[in-house]
Protein backbone atom coordinates (compact mmCIF):
# COMPACT_ATOMS: atom_id res chain seq x y z
CA UNK A 1 0.00 0.00 0.00
CA UNK A 2 1.50 3.19 -1.17
CA UNK A 3 0.94 6.18 1.13
CA UNK A 4 -0.19 9.43 -0.96
CA UNK A 5 2.01 11.97 -1.36
CA UNK A 6 2.44 15.26 1.09
CA UNK A 7 0.65 18.46 -0.68
CA UNK A 8 4.04 20.15 0.14
CA UNK A 9 5.95 17.66 -2.17
CA UNK A 10 3.84 19.96 -5.25
CA UNK A 11 4.75 23.10 -4.23
CA UNK A 12 7.27 24.88 -6.69
CA UNK A 13 10.58 25.69 -4.98
CA UNK A 14 10.27 29.40 -4.97
CA UNK A 15 10.30 32.35 -2.66
CA UNK A 16 7.19 34.33 -0.98
CA UNK A 17 6.63 37.71 -1.49
CA UNK A 18 4.22 39.53 0.50
CA UNK A 19 3.74 43.51 0.69
CA UNK A 20 2.09 45.99 2.85
CA UNK A 21 0.89 50.00 2.38
CA UNK A 22 4.38 50.86 3.82
CA UNK A 23 7.10 47.81 3.76
CA UNK A 24 7.59 44.29 1.88
CA UNK A 25 8.98 41.39 3.35
CA UNK A 26 10.34 38.10 0.90
CA UNK A 27 10.62 34.79 2.41
CA UNK A 28 13.56 33.24 0.65
CA UNK A 29 13.47 29.00 -0.12
CA UNK A 30 16.29 29.02 2.39
CA UNK A 31 13.93 30.33 5.20
CA UNK A 32 15.98 33.66 5.39
CA UNK A 33 13.15 36.19 6.24
CA UNK A 34 13.61 39.78 5.07
CA UNK A 35 11.78 43.01 5.22
CA UNK A 36 12.13 46.75 4.35
CA UNK A 37 10.14 49.67 3.53
CA UNK A 38 9.19 50.84 -0.12
CA UNK A 39 10.96 54.18 0.29
CA UNK A 40 14.07 52.07 0.05
CA UNK A 41 14.35 51.99 -3.74
CA UNK A 42 17.64 50.53 -3.31
CA UNK A 43 16.24 46.96 -2.22
CA UNK A 44 13.16 47.21 -3.99
CA UNK A 45 15.21 47.24 -7.04
CA UNK A 46 17.04 43.94 -5.63
CA UNK A 47 14.43 42.45 -4.70
CA UNK A 48 12.46 42.98 -8.63
CA UNK A 49 15.92 41.57 -9.75
CA UNK A 50 15.42 38.71 -7.65
CA UNK A 51 12.20 37.75 -8.53
CA UNK A 52 12.76 38.19 -12.38
CA UNK A 53 15.36 35.35 -11.62
CA UNK A 54 13.00 33.37 -9.36
CA UNK A 55 9.47 34.02 -9.83
CA UNK A 56 7.90 34.40 -6.13
CA UNK A 57 4.74 32.88 -5.10
CA UNK A 58 2.60 35.53 -3.68
CA UNK A 59 -1.49 36.86 -3.82
CA UNK A 60 -2.37 39.39 -6.70
CA UNK A 61 0.47 40.42 -8.86
CA UNK A 62 -0.66 43.84 -10.45
CA UNK A 63 -1.24 45.13 -6.57
CA UNK A 64 1.76 43.70 -5.69
CA UNK A 65 3.83 45.60 -8.71
CA UNK A 66 1.88 48.51 -8.21
CA UNK A 67 2.92 48.48 -4.51
CA UNK A 68 6.37 47.88 -5.67
CA UNK A 69 6.96 50.87 -7.43
CA UNK A 70 5.32 49.89 -11.31
CA UNK A 71 8.43 47.23 -12.28
CA UNK A 72 6.84 44.24 -13.81
CA UNK A 73 7.87 40.78 -12.59
CA UNK A 74 6.82 37.26 -13.31
CA UNK A 75 4.98 35.32 -10.35
CA UNK A 76 3.20 32.16 -9.32
CA UNK A 77 -0.13 34.40 -8.36
CA UNK A 78 -2.63 32.17 -5.73
CA UNK A 79 -5.71 33.92 -6.77
CA UNK A 80 -5.01 32.06 -10.06
CA UNK A 81 -4.30 28.90 -7.94
CA UNK A 82 -7.81 29.62 -6.78
CA UNK A 83 -9.69 30.39 -9.50
CA UNK A 84 -8.40 27.41 -11.35
CA UNK A 85 -9.56 25.14 -8.47
CA UNK A 86 -12.61 27.04 -7.16
CA UNK A 87 -13.84 28.50 -10.19
CA UNK A 88 -16.89 31.19 -9.69
CA UNK A 89 -16.03 31.79 -5.83
CA UNK A 90 -15.01 34.85 -4.97
CA UNK A 91 -12.20 35.47 -2.20
CA UNK A 92 -10.91 38.76 -0.89
CA UNK A 93 -7.91 38.80 -2.88
CA UNK A 94 -5.38 39.62 -0.30
CA UNK A 95 -3.58 36.88 1.95
CA UNK A 96 -5.82 37.04 4.80
CA UNK A 97 -8.86 37.16 2.67
CA UNK A 98 -7.47 34.18 0.60
CA UNK A 99 -6.81 32.41 3.72
CA UNK A 100 -11.02 32.88 5.35
CA UNK A 101 -11.53 31.77 1.96
CA UNK A 102 -10.17 28.54 2.14
CA UNK A 103 -10.94 28.31 5.86
CA UNK A 104 -7.45 28.79 7.45
CA UNK A 105 -6.58 30.49 10.49
CA UNK A 106 -4.46 33.52 10.51
CA UNK A 107 -3.10 36.85 11.59
CA UNK A 108 -3.33 40.45 9.68
CA UNK A 109 0.53 40.69 10.22
CA UNK A 110 2.72 41.35 7.49
CA UNK A 111 6.29 39.22 9.31
CA UNK A 112 3.30 36.26 9.21
CA UNK A 113 2.00 36.46 5.54
CA UNK A 114 4.93 34.13 3.70
CA UNK A 115 3.99 31.47 5.72
CA UNK A 116 0.09 32.21 5.87
CA UNK A 117 0.30 32.20 2.00
CA UNK A 118 2.45 28.80 1.64
CA UNK A 119 -0.43 27.24 4.01
CA UNK A 120 -2.85 28.73 1.37
CA UNK A 121 -0.71 27.16 -1.37
CA UNK A 122 -0.70 23.45 0.10
CA UNK A 123 -4.50 24.17 0.99
CA UNK A 124 -5.11 24.61 -2.98
CA UNK A 125 -3.24 21.61 -4.32
CA UNK A 126 -4.38 19.54 -1.97
CA UNK A 127 -7.85 20.33 -2.87
CA UNK A 128 -7.01 18.84 -6.54
CA UNK A 129 -4.75 15.97 -5.48
CA UNK A 130 -7.84 14.49 -3.48
CA UNK A 131 -9.27 13.82 -6.74
CA UNK A 132 -13.05 14.98 -5.64
CA UNK A 133 -12.34 17.95 -8.11
CA UNK A 134 -10.43 16.38 -10.83
CA UNK A 135 -12.51 15.14 -13.73
CA UNK A 136 -11.64 14.45 -17.20
CA UNK A 137 -11.75 18.44 -17.74
CA UNK A 138 -9.55 19.47 -15.38
CA UNK A 139 -6.11 18.06 -16.90
CA UNK A 140 -6.90 19.17 -20.08
CA UNK A 141 -7.34 22.39 -19.33
CA UNK A 142 -4.46 22.84 -16.59
CA UNK A 143 -2.55 21.26 -19.59
CA UNK A 144 -3.16 23.77 -22.10
CA UNK A 145 -1.90 26.21 -20.16
CA UNK A 146 0.93 24.69 -18.69
CA UNK A 147 1.84 25.11 -22.35
CA UNK A 148 1.58 28.37 -22.33
CA UNK A 149 3.56 29.02 -19.73
CA UNK A 150 1.61 28.95 -16.64
CA UNK A 151 3.93 28.89 -13.73
CA UNK A 152 2.01 26.87 -11.60
CA UNK A 153 0.89 24.74 -14.02
CA UNK A 154 4.09 22.10 -13.65
CA UNK A 155 2.82 21.95 -9.71
CA UNK A 156 -0.99 21.68 -10.70
CA UNK A 157 -0.19 18.78 -13.04
CA UNK A 158 1.60 16.91 -10.56
CA UNK A 159 -1.06 17.56 -7.90
CA UNK A 160 -3.40 15.75 -10.78
CA UNK A 161 -1.33 12.97 -11.27
CA UNK A 162 -0.59 14.10 -14.68
CA UNK A 163 2.73 13.70 -16.92
CA UNK A 164 3.31 16.58 -19.19
CA UNK A 165 2.94 14.48 -22.21
CA UNK A 166 -0.61 13.05 -21.33
CA UNK A 167 -3.96 14.17 -23.04
CA UNK A 168 -3.62 17.21 -24.87
CA UNK A 169 -1.45 17.80 -27.76
CA UNK A 170 -2.81 20.97 -29.00
CA UNK A 171 -3.15 23.87 -26.56
CA UNK A 172 -6.61 24.92 -28.27
CA UNK A 173 -7.90 21.34 -27.42
CA UNK A 174 -7.98 21.58 -23.75
CA UNK A 175 -10.00 24.71 -23.74
CA UNK A 176 -13.22 23.63 -25.97
CA UNK A 177 -15.48 23.85 -22.55
CA UNK A 178 -18.36 24.88 -24.66
CA UNK A 179 -18.95 21.39 -25.80
CA UNK A 180 -19.30 20.34 -22.67
CA UNK A 181 -21.85 22.60 -21.04
CA UNK A 182 -26.00 21.53 -21.08
CA UNK A 183 -28.19 22.62 -23.83
CA UNK A 184 -31.57 24.25 -23.43
CA UNK A 185 -34.33 22.85 -25.38
CA UNK A 186 -37.57 24.25 -26.41
CA UNK A 187 -40.50 23.54 -23.88
CA UNK A 188 -44.01 23.43 -24.61
CA UNK A 189 -45.34 26.80 -23.08
CA UNK A 190 -46.09 26.54 -19.31
CA UNK A 191 -50.01 26.93 -18.87
CA UNK A 192 -51.81 30.15 -17.89
CA UNK A 193 -51.13 31.95 -14.58
CA UNK A 194 -53.32 31.33 -11.78
CA UNK A 195 -55.27 34.34 -10.43
CA UNK A 196 -55.36 33.88 -6.24
CA UNK A 197 -54.75 36.36 -3.53
CA UNK A 198 -52.42 36.98 -0.91
CA UNK A 199 -54.11 37.82 2.58
CA UNK A 200 -52.21 40.02 4.20
CA UNK A 201 -51.67 37.52 7.14
CA UNK A 202 -49.91 35.54 4.90
CA UNK A 203 -47.85 37.71 4.06
CA UNK A 204 -46.72 38.32 7.39
CA UNK A 205 -46.68 34.66 8.40
CA UNK A 206 -43.83 34.17 5.47
CA UNK A 207 -41.88 37.64 6.67
CA UNK A 208 -41.99 35.15 9.76
CA UNK A 209 -40.92 32.13 7.94
CA UNK A 210 -37.77 34.32 6.23
CA UNK A 211 -36.87 35.95 9.48
CA UNK A 212 -36.26 32.92 11.62
CA UNK A 213 -37.14 32.27 15.11
CA UNK A 214 -35.17 35.10 17.17
CA UNK A 215 -35.07 38.00 14.92
CA UNK A 216 -35.43 41.46 16.23
CA UNK A 217 -38.99 42.22 16.20
CA UNK A 218 -40.13 45.44 13.33
CA UNK A 219 -43.65 45.97 13.54
CA UNK A 220 -42.88 48.16 10.54
CA UNK A 221 -41.35 45.66 8.19
CA UNK A 222 -44.90 43.37 9.01
CA UNK A 223 -46.98 46.19 8.38
CA UNK A 224 -45.10 47.04 5.14
CA UNK A 225 -45.31 43.08 3.95
CA UNK A 226 -49.25 43.15 4.69
CA UNK A 227 -49.67 46.96 2.95
CA UNK A 228 -48.56 45.49 -0.14
CA UNK A 229 -50.52 42.54 -0.52
CA UNK A 230 -53.20 45.12 -2.41
CA UNK A 231 -50.65 45.10 -5.63
CA UNK A 232 -51.22 40.88 -5.67
CA UNK A 233 -55.48 40.82 -5.18
CA UNK A 234 -57.15 40.05 -8.46
CA UNK A 235 -58.40 42.88 -10.38
CA UNK A 236 -61.51 44.44 -10.02
CA UNK A 237 -62.00 46.05 -13.45
CA UNK A 238 -60.27 44.99 -16.71
CA UNK A 239 -57.40 47.48 -17.63
CA UNK A 240 -57.18 49.00 -14.68
CA UNK A 241 -54.46 47.35 -12.52
CA UNK A 242 -53.88 47.33 -8.83
CA UNK A 243 -51.29 49.12 -7.73
CA UNK A 244 -49.62 49.72 -4.39
CA UNK A 245 -46.73 53.04 -4.08
CA UNK A 246 -45.00 52.27 -0.23
CA UNK A 247 -42.74 54.12 1.42
CA UNK A 248 -40.23 52.51 4.21
CA UNK A 249 -37.45 54.45 5.53
CA UNK A 250 -34.10 52.65 6.12
CA UNK A 251 -33.53 49.89 8.44
CA UNK A 252 -37.21 48.79 7.86
CA UNK A 253 -36.27 45.47 5.69
CA UNK A 254 -38.51 46.63 2.83
CA UNK A 255 -37.20 44.45 0.26
CA UNK A 256 -38.06 41.15 2.48
CA UNK A 257 -41.33 42.98 3.30
CA UNK A 258 -42.18 43.01 -0.59
CA UNK A 259 -40.47 39.06 -1.46
CA UNK A 260 -42.34 37.95 1.31
CA UNK A 261 -46.29 38.40 -0.65
CA UNK A 262 -44.42 38.42 -4.08
CA UNK A 263 -42.90 34.73 -3.67
CA UNK A 264 -46.53 33.63 -2.04
CA UNK A 265 -48.20 34.96 -5.19
CA UNK A 266 -45.96 33.42 -7.75
CA UNK A 267 -45.96 29.58 -5.62
CA UNK A 268 -49.91 29.86 -5.74
CA UNK A 269 -50.51 31.25 -9.22
CA UNK A 270 -47.42 29.01 -10.73
CA UNK A 271 -46.25 32.35 -12.73
CA UNK A 272 -43.33 34.77 -12.15
CA UNK A 273 -43.11 37.96 -10.65
CA UNK A 274 -40.21 40.48 -11.89
CA UNK A 275 -38.57 42.16 -9.39
CA UNK A 276 -36.89 44.72 -10.82
CA UNK A 277 -34.38 47.62 -8.89
CA UNK A 278 -32.18 50.64 -10.27
CA UNK A 279 -28.49 49.05 -10.85
CA UNK A 280 -26.78 45.78 -10.83
CA UNK A 281 -25.14 45.90 -7.17
CA UNK A 282 -28.76 45.99 -6.10
CA UNK A 283 -29.72 43.39 -8.63
CA UNK A 284 -27.04 41.20 -6.66
CA UNK A 285 -27.78 41.95 -3.05
CA UNK A 286 -31.64 40.96 -3.80
CA UNK A 287 -30.65 37.62 -4.86
CA UNK A 288 -28.13 37.40 -1.90
CA UNK A 289 -31.53 38.13 0.54
CA UNK A 290 -33.55 35.36 -1.68
CA UNK A 291 -31.04 33.11 -0.35
CA UNK A 292 -33.43 33.03 3.08
CA UNK A 293 -36.19 31.98 0.69
CA UNK A 294 -34.34 29.04 -0.73
CA UNK A 295 -31.38 27.99 1.49
CA UNK A 296 -30.79 25.01 -1.02
CA UNK A 297 -28.90 26.64 -4.22
CA UNK A 298 -30.09 23.85 -6.13
CA UNK A 299 -33.86 24.79 -5.42
CA UNK A 300 -32.55 28.41 -5.83
CA UNK A 301 -31.16 27.73 -9.15
CA UNK A 302 -34.49 26.46 -10.74
CA UNK A 303 -36.68 28.74 -8.60
CA UNK A 304 -35.08 32.49 -8.99
CA UNK A 305 -33.47 33.64 -12.11
CA UNK A 306 -31.34 37.31 -12.21
CA UNK A 307 -31.82 38.96 -15.79
CA UNK A 308 -29.53 41.71 -17.02
CA UNK A 309 -28.68 43.24 -20.63
CA UNK A 310 -26.92 40.99 -22.60
CA UNK A 311 -23.64 42.87 -22.51
CA UNK A 312 -23.16 41.43 -18.90
CA UNK A 313 -23.01 37.55 -20.20
CA UNK A 314 -20.20 35.79 -21.43
CA UNK A 315 -20.65 35.15 -25.33
CA UNK A 316 -19.53 31.83 -26.04
CA UNK A 317 -18.58 32.65 -29.53
CA UNK A 318 -16.53 35.39 -28.66
CA UNK A 319 -14.97 33.17 -26.46
CA UNK A 320 -13.91 30.44 -29.21
CA UNK A 321 -12.69 32.77 -30.98
CA UNK A 322 -10.37 33.81 -28.48
CA UNK A 323 -9.42 30.49 -27.73
CA UNK A 324 -8.57 29.55 -31.78
CA UNK A 325 -6.02 32.40 -31.22
CA UNK A 326 -3.88 30.46 -28.98
CA UNK A 327 -2.98 28.57 -31.87
CA UNK A 328 -0.91 31.89 -32.94
CA UNK A 329 -0.57 32.84 -29.26
CA UNK A 330 0.60 30.93 -26.92
CA UNK A 331 0.82 32.77 -23.63
CA UNK A 332 -3.45 33.28 -24.30
CA UNK A 333 -4.16 30.01 -22.85
CA UNK A 334 -3.20 31.06 -19.66
CA UNK A 335 -5.74 33.80 -19.15
CA UNK A 336 -8.55 31.61 -21.20
CA UNK A 337 -7.55 28.53 -18.65
CA UNK A 338 -9.05 30.63 -15.87
CA UNK A 339 -11.84 32.07 -18.13
CA UNK A 340 -12.83 28.37 -19.41
CA UNK A 341 -12.43 26.80 -15.59
CA UNK A 342 -15.60 29.35 -15.06
CA UNK A 343 -17.42 28.72 -17.65
CA UNK A 344 -17.72 25.54 -16.57
CA UNK A 345 -19.03 26.19 -13.40
CA UNK A 346 -20.76 29.52 -13.26
CA UNK A 347 -24.50 29.91 -12.60
CA UNK A 348 -25.18 31.96 -15.60
CA UNK A 349 -22.72 33.50 -17.05
CA UNK A 350 -22.83 37.05 -15.82
CA UNK A 351 -19.73 38.67 -16.01
CA UNK A 352 -20.49 41.56 -14.30
CA UNK A 353 -21.41 40.58 -10.93
CA UNK A 354 -22.59 37.61 -9.54
CA UNK A 355 -20.08 34.03 -9.25
CA UNK A 356 -17.17 36.13 -11.34
CA UNK A 357 -15.08 37.44 -9.29
CA UNK A 358 -13.91 40.91 -9.84
CA UNK A 359 -10.05 40.77 -9.68
CA UNK A 360 -9.96 38.38 -12.29
CA UNK A 361 -9.97 41.33 -14.33
CA UNK A 362 -7.28 43.10 -12.44
CA UNK A 363 -5.41 39.28 -13.05
CA UNK A 364 -6.03 38.95 -16.62
CA UNK A 365 -7.03 42.20 -18.68
CA UNK A 366 -10.23 43.61 -19.72
CA UNK A 367 -9.30 41.74 -23.31
CA UNK A 368 -9.40 38.76 -21.70
CA UNK A 369 -12.66 38.92 -19.53
CA UNK A 370 -15.15 42.06 -20.15
CA UNK A 371 -14.19 41.89 -23.65
CA UNK A 372 -15.97 38.58 -23.95
CA UNK A 373 -18.94 39.49 -23.46
CA UNK A 374 -21.82 39.90 -25.58
CA UNK A 375 -21.45 43.14 -27.39
CA UNK A 376 -23.68 45.24 -29.07
CA UNK A 377 -24.92 44.31 -32.37
CA UNK A 378 -22.77 41.35 -32.63
CA UNK A 379 -25.21 38.49 -31.72
CA UNK A 380 -26.31 36.58 -34.52
CA UNK A 381 -28.71 34.11 -32.30
CA UNK A 382 -30.06 31.14 -34.00
CA UNK A 383 -27.23 31.24 -36.48
CA UNK A 384 -24.66 30.85 -33.89
CA UNK A 385 -23.24 27.68 -33.72
CA UNK A 386 -23.98 28.03 -29.76
CA UNK A 387 -27.08 29.51 -29.25
CA UNK A 388 -28.53 25.74 -28.00
CA UNK A 389 -25.90 27.07 -25.47
CA UNK A 390 -26.05 30.58 -25.05
CA UNK A 391 -26.11 31.54 -21.47
CA UNK A 392 -28.24 34.75 -22.68
CA UNK A 393 -30.96 32.05 -24.49
CA UNK A 394 -30.99 29.85 -21.76
CA UNK A 395 -31.28 32.74 -18.70
CA UNK A 396 -34.18 33.93 -20.99
CA UNK A 397 -36.29 30.65 -21.08
CA UNK A 398 -35.44 29.78 -17.36
CA UNK A 399 -37.05 33.04 -15.91
CA UNK A 400 -40.84 32.35 -18.10
CA UNK A 401 -40.62 28.80 -15.13
CA UNK A 402 -38.95 30.95 -12.62
CA UNK A 403 -40.86 32.01 -9.41
CA UNK A 404 -39.04 35.38 -8.84
CA UNK A 405 -37.06 37.24 -11.85
CA UNK A 406 -34.47 39.32 -10.49
CA UNK A 407 -34.33 42.42 -13.19
CA UNK A 408 -32.91 46.07 -13.51
CA UNK A 409 -35.62 49.16 -14.81
CA UNK A 410 -33.47 49.61 -17.99
CA UNK A 411 -34.72 45.64 -18.83
CA UNK A 412 -38.04 45.95 -17.70
CA UNK A 413 -38.47 49.15 -20.27
CA UNK A 414 -36.51 48.02 -23.13
CA UNK A 415 -38.14 44.55 -22.69
CA UNK A 416 -41.32 46.09 -22.44
CA UNK A 417 -41.16 48.20 -25.40
CA UNK A 418 -39.79 45.41 -27.81
CA UNK A 419 -42.69 43.11 -26.27
CA UNK A 420 -39.98 40.41 -24.88
CA UNK A 421 -40.55 40.42 -21.23
CA UNK A 422 -42.81 37.14 -21.96
CA UNK A 423 -44.48 36.62 -25.24
CA UNK A 424 -47.30 34.37 -23.55
CA UNK A 425 -47.99 36.88 -21.46
CA UNK A 426 -47.41 35.13 -18.14
CA UNK A 427 -45.53 38.19 -16.64
CA UNK A 428 -48.21 40.34 -15.20
CA UNK A 429 -47.11 42.08 -11.48
CA UNK A 430 -43.82 44.07 -11.45
CA UNK A 431 -41.85 45.23 -7.90
CA UNK A 432 -40.29 48.37 -8.36
CA UNK A 433 -37.76 48.61 -6.01
CA UNK A 434 -35.98 52.11 -5.81
CA UNK A 435 -39.66 53.17 -7.41
CA UNK A 436 -37.97 56.67 -7.70
CA UNK A 437 -35.47 56.11 -10.33
CA UNK A 438 -38.02 54.65 -12.86
CA UNK A 439 -38.54 57.55 -14.38
CA UNK A 440 -35.04 58.16 -15.21
CA UNK A 441 -34.81 54.25 -16.75
CA UNK A 442 -37.86 55.53 -18.74
CA UNK A 443 -35.88 58.64 -20.03
CA UNK A 444 -32.85 56.64 -20.99
CA UNK A 445 -34.98 53.88 -22.19
CA UNK A 446 -37.34 55.80 -24.77
CA UNK A 447 -34.81 58.57 -25.46
CA UNK A 448 -31.68 58.31 -28.29
CA UNK A 449 -28.43 60.17 -27.64
CA UNK A 450 -27.08 62.05 -31.04
CA UNK A 451 -23.54 61.46 -29.87
CA UNK A 452 -20.45 59.64 -32.34
CA UNK A 453 -20.13 56.59 -30.19
CA UNK A 454 -24.53 56.13 -30.99
CA UNK A 455 -23.87 57.02 -34.59
CA UNK A 456 -21.05 55.29 -35.22
CA UNK A 457 -22.46 52.25 -34.15
CA UNK A 458 -25.86 52.95 -36.08
CA UNK A 459 -23.61 52.80 -38.96
CA UNK A 460 -22.45 49.14 -37.96
CA UNK A 461 -25.98 47.72 -36.96
CA UNK A 462 -27.14 48.82 -40.62
CA UNK A 463 -23.88 48.59 -42.65
CA UNK A 464 -22.10 45.53 -40.59
CA UNK A 465 -18.38 45.07 -40.26
CA UNK A 466 -16.58 47.27 -43.05
CA UNK A 467 -13.40 46.42 -41.82
CA UNK A 468 -11.05 43.58 -41.30
CA UNK A 469 -11.70 43.43 -37.43
CA UNK A 470 -13.21 40.75 -34.97
CA UNK A 471 -16.82 42.54 -35.60
CA UNK A 472 -19.45 39.94 -36.85
CA UNK A 473 -22.25 42.42 -37.32
CA UNK A 474 -23.58 41.60 -40.14
CA UNK A 475 -25.59 44.59 -41.42
CA UNK A 476 -29.60 45.07 -42.47
CA UNK A 477 -28.85 43.66 -45.89
CA UNK A 478 -28.11 40.19 -44.39
CA UNK A 479 -30.48 40.31 -41.71
CA UNK A 480 -33.32 40.93 -44.07
CA UNK A 481 -32.23 39.67 -47.67
CA UNK A 482 -34.97 37.15 -47.34
CA UNK A 483 -37.82 38.98 -46.38
CA UNK A 484 -37.04 41.95 -48.97
CA UNK A 485 -38.48 40.60 -51.61
CA UNK A 486 -39.87 42.95 -54.72
CA UNK A 487 -37.74 45.93 -56.21
CA UNK A 488 -39.73 48.69 -54.05
CA UNK A 489 -38.23 46.35 -51.24
CA UNK A 490 -35.12 46.30 -52.35
CA UNK A 491 -34.40 49.90 -53.74
CA UNK A 492 -35.76 50.86 -50.21
CA UNK A 493 -32.86 48.65 -49.02
CA UNK A 494 -30.33 50.34 -51.48
CA UNK A 495 -31.94 53.54 -50.34
CA UNK A 496 -30.88 53.36 -46.19
CA UNK A 497 -27.45 51.70 -47.13
CA UNK A 498 -26.58 54.36 -48.91
CA UNK A 499 -28.07 57.20 -46.72
CA UNK A 500 -26.19 55.85 -43.63
CA UNK A 501 -22.88 56.37 -45.33
CA UNK A 502 -23.34 60.07 -43.74
CA UNK A 503 -22.82 58.17 -40.13
CA UNK A 504 -19.53 57.72 -38.62
CA UNK A 505 -17.23 55.33 -39.56
CA UNK A 506 -14.26 53.36 -38.05
CA UNK A 507 -11.65 55.61 -36.93
CA UNK A 508 -14.09 58.88 -36.45
CA UNK A 509 -12.63 59.69 -33.13
CA UNK A 510 -9.14 60.31 -34.57
CA UNK A 511 -10.51 61.87 -37.38
CA UNK A 512 -12.40 64.16 -35.50
CA UNK A 513 -9.69 65.16 -32.94
CA UNK A 514 -7.60 65.68 -36.36
CA UNK A 515 -9.93 68.01 -37.87
CA UNK A 516 -9.99 65.67 -41.36
CA UNK A 517 -13.59 64.40 -40.62
CA UNK A 518 -15.63 62.72 -43.46
CA UNK A 519 -19.31 62.44 -43.67
CA UNK A 520 -22.04 64.99 -42.55
CA UNK A 521 -21.99 63.29 -38.84
CA UNK A 522 -18.16 63.05 -38.78
CA UNK A 523 -18.88 67.17 -39.71
CA UNK A 524 -21.11 67.98 -37.31
CA UNK A 525 -19.28 66.35 -34.56
CA UNK A 526 -16.15 68.07 -35.67
CA UNK A 527 -17.75 71.71 -35.34
CA UNK A 528 -19.52 70.84 -32.12
CA UNK A 529 -16.20 69.73 -30.69
CA UNK A 530 -14.45 72.68 -31.87
CA UNK A 531 -17.08 75.20 -29.87
CA UNK A 532 -17.30 73.54 -27.10
CA UNK A 533 -12.93 73.66 -27.07
CA UNK A 534 -13.53 77.76 -28.04
CA UNK A 535 -15.90 77.96 -25.25
CA UNK A 536 -13.85 76.58 -22.64
CA UNK A 537 -10.84 78.50 -23.70
CA UNK A 538 -12.54 81.44 -23.21
CA UNK A 539 -13.90 80.63 -19.61
CA UNK A 540 -10.11 79.67 -18.45
CA UNK A 541 -9.16 82.92 -20.24
CA UNK A 542 -12.16 85.02 -18.62
CA UNK A 543 -10.85 83.19 -14.69
CA UNK A 544 -7.29 84.10 -15.80
CA UNK A 545 -8.31 87.66 -15.98
CA UNK A 546 -10.14 87.17 -12.36
CA UNK A 547 -7.59 86.13 -11.22
CA UNK A 548 -4.93 88.68 -12.29
CA UNK A 549 -7.03 92.21 -11.64
CA UNK A 550 -8.15 90.47 -7.61
CA UNK A 551 -4.16 89.51 -7.14
CA UNK A 552 -3.85 92.63 -8.75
Amino acid sequence: MTSSPSPRSFLPAAPVLAAGPLAAVWLSEDGELLQWRHSDKAAQRRLIAQARETPPILCHRPAMIRRLGGEAFPALDLLELFAFVYPARFCVPTPMGLATALGLDGKEDLSDAPMLLLRCAERLLAGLSGGSRSGPELPRIAMSMARGGWLWGPAVLRALGTEPDDGVRAAVNGLDVWKRLPEWREQAPPPPPGDYSVSPQEARDRLGDLLGVGAEDRPSQADFASAVTHAFAPRDQEGVPNFVMAEAGTGVGKTLGYVAPASLWAEKNEAPIWLSTYTRNLQHQIDEELDRLYPDGAVKADRVVVRKGRENYMCLLNFEEAVKGVAVDRDAAVPLGLIARWVSATRDGDMTGGDFPSWLTDLLGARRTLGLTDRRGECIYSACTHYSRCFIERGIRRARRADLVVANHALVMVQSARGGIDPGGRVNRFVFDEGHHVFDAADSAFSAHLSGLETAELRRWLRGAETRSRSRGRGLKRRVEDLAVGDAAQSALEDILAESGALPAEGWRQRCAEGRPEGAVESFLSLISSSVSVSMNLRQEDRRRQCFISSA
